[in-house]
């Protein structure tokens, strides 16, 4: 199993963060690279009763206050 006291912080510029109308929260890491060697996004969905839910929902309302 991976520890993650070492864990690297994903950049905010690369985060993107949006809560769906089903209350869902869609979490996607913009990749690095270049065209031909970039990978596609990573997506994330995280919905209530999920461990990460109330990390990301936080996270957006803190964004969503900064705007």
């Amino acid at each position: 199993m991976a520890s993650n006291s070492g864990a690297a912080s994903i950049p905010d510029e690369r985060l993107s963060i949006e809560q769906r109308h089903d209350g869902a929260i869609l979490v996607r890491v913009k990749s690095e690279g270049t065209e031909g060697s970039r990978l596609p996004d990573a997506v994330f969905s995280f919905r209530c009763g999920d461990p990460q839910y109330s990390y990301w929902l936080a996270r957006l309302k803190t964004a969503d206050g900064s705007r």
